[in-house]
């Protein structure tokens, strides 16, 4: 790997844990898992949502501990593209069309309301950073001759899950 690779390998390592973890996993894991349940649904989908919030944090701490030594980086690299890709496939296919489907407009607006707090304590201007930097890194990464701009676009409002 060369030192531009390095460089961006410590961006994926900041945005997994600042963006991902202490962003979007608090409104899944603070949030919207506890009404969930409070709905009814108990271990499933949200069992397996915590789990693999478990298990890609332990990769991206591999991958930070392999960083200066590099010998099985590509792997766990690798294995964090398997995961978060399968991750974001379960969210929208499963957890949130059944959230979607357990949910009271009510209820909907409250957790709105909580996402856009925790939005707020993490900083808009902090938040539209780290999309850009996530948007570059995937713009350097896919073949554009395969995907036609296929940026990660997430609203102005900031309400994503």
């Amino acid at each position: 790997m060369n030192t531009d690779n390095m460089q961006d390998i410590k961006i994926i390592i900041d945005f997994m844990k600042n963006f991902v973890d202490n962003c979007h996993h608090v409104k899944e894991e603070k949030l919207l898992f506890d009404f969930l349940e409070h709905k009814g649904m108990v271990g499933g989908p949200i069992y397996v949502m915590a789990y693999e919030h478990n298990k890609l944090r332990d990769i991206i701490n591999r991958i930070e501990v392999k960083y200066n030594e590099p010998k099985g980086l590509r792997e766990d690299l690798n294995n964090l593209i398997v995961m978060l890709s399968s991750h974001i496939d379960k969210e929208n296919n499963v957890l949130f069309p059944t959230a979607e489907n357990l949910l009271s407009h009510d209820e909907d607006k409250i957790i709105y309301y909580k996402f856009e707090r925790i939005e707020e304590g993490f900083g808009k201007e902090r938040h539209r950073k780290y999309i850009e930097l996530i948007n570059t890194l995937y713009n350097r990464y896919t073949n554009k001759n395969q995907i036609k701009d296929k940026r990660i676009n997430y609203p102005t409002n900031f309400s994503t899950f």
